[in-house]
């Protein structure tokens, strides 16, 4: 019988309550479920099949995640949302990070680990804060890469005015040459285990709630829908802590 109220728990609370998230009519190349990442976690997502993804020339794709449960970082360190690494074989590593303070300042980093042939302590970060930041509150962001310039946008939960442009980074040292992408690394770790020792050190404790790549750059509109699709209804929401309060209560009785 337990394991019967257990299951149809799950029902509820997977049906009203899932992360996930899409945009009509535009499937994604690569996709990532919802994580926990405690900031000595990580893992990678290979891509290779079914396309390779170009850090170079004309091509133009989106990162689209919605993340949670930001953790604030210590002092000056990074909290790292995910990096890119390419063919060169780690010579090149882009991605994004994070710094959050107990105040709810959130600062936005994106950067190159070796651009222009510079070492990692002297790369540059491109930084926005957003001010008064609640960690529980979804932030869906938008990682644009077109023709060497690559594009920060976020929305909050699904307030769909807070769509806006944070940071972009543009100029030679965006380009890459003729690399394509090989692999996601997401939070603290690469694909062999090993600790990133990039700016002013790397944790990285969060939620990601849904992951996708898209071949194109999204629209305005693309981008809001996609982040209204990651955040549940407020209804649905109360619909599932009903359905598990009608359980306990059953249970008890």
């Amino acid at each position: 019988m337990k394991t019967k109220y257990l299951s149809l728990l799950a029902a509820i609370l997977g049906s009203s309550l899932c992360c996930g998230a899409s945009i009509n009519g535009l499937n994604p190349a690569y996709s990532k479920d919802y994580t926990i990442y405690d900031g000595s976690n990580g893992d990678t997502l290979n891509v290779s099949s079914p396309t390779t993804v170009p850090v170079s020339g004309t091509t133009s794709w989106t990162m689209a995640f919605t993340i949670s449960g930001l953790e604030a970082t210590s002092g000056t360190d990074v909290g790292l949302l995910f990096t890119y690494n390419t063919t060169s074989n780690y010579k090149n590593l882009e991605g994004m990070g994070f710094q959050l303070t107990d105040s709810g300042d959130l600062t936005l980093c994106v950067g190159g680990f070796n651009y222009n042939g510079g070492t990692a302590a002297a790369s540059p970060w491109k930084t926005n804060t957003l001010s008064g930041y609640s960690a529980e509150q979804p932030l869906t962001l938008f990682y644009t890469y077109s023709n060497g310039n690559v594009t920060i946008s976020a929305m909050l939960g699904n307030d769909t005015s807070s769509l806006t442009t944070l940071a972009s980074l543009n100029g030679t040292g965006v380009r890459f040459g003729s690399v394509t992408m090989t692999q996601l690394n997401f939070s603290a770790k690469d694909g062999s285990g090993n600790t990133w020792s990039v700016p002013n050190g790397v944790t990285g404790e969060y939620t990601l709630n849904n992951f996708d790549l898209y071949m194109g750059t999204l629209t305005e509109d693309q981008m809001k829908e996609y982040a209204l699709s990651a955040v549940p209804e407020p209804a649905a929401a109360s619909l599932g802590l009903l359905g598990l309060g009608l359980l306990l209560g059953r249970r008890r009785g």
